[in-house]
């Protein structure tokens, strides 16, 4: 019985631990790449700000460029003074040239 009682409590915690556990799922956004002071962020075209994380000579060599990123948002407070960010797995150029 004590056994059985155990492993409720055991199932019962780690059920509770998941589900406080934020979800992350894939996302693809579009916007222009910029880097000021190594810190890299996408603008889309509806004027939303995202800071950009990743691998830093892959997010350096689309600087200036119009891009879709796939990657995972990071869950956080949105501020207009703190934009979120957005950590990119995976980067693909659409134009040459910022629009």
């Amino acid at each position: 019985m004590r056994v059985v009682r155990i492993m409720s409590l055991l199932l019962h915690v780690s059920v509770s631990v998941l589900a406080q556990q934020p979800t992350t799922s894939r996302t693809t956004l579009s916007g222009c790449v910029l880097s000021l002071n190594g810190v890299f962020s996408l603008t889309t075209a509806n004027g939303i700000r995202y800071v950009l994380k990743g691998d830093h000579d892959t997010l350096f060599s689309y600087n200036g460029k119009q891009v879709q990123v796939t990657g995972t948002m990071k869950t956080t407070k949105k501020t207009s003074s703190k934009p979120a960010t957005f950590h990119v797995t995976d980067i693909k150029k659409r134009a040459d040239f910022c629009q």
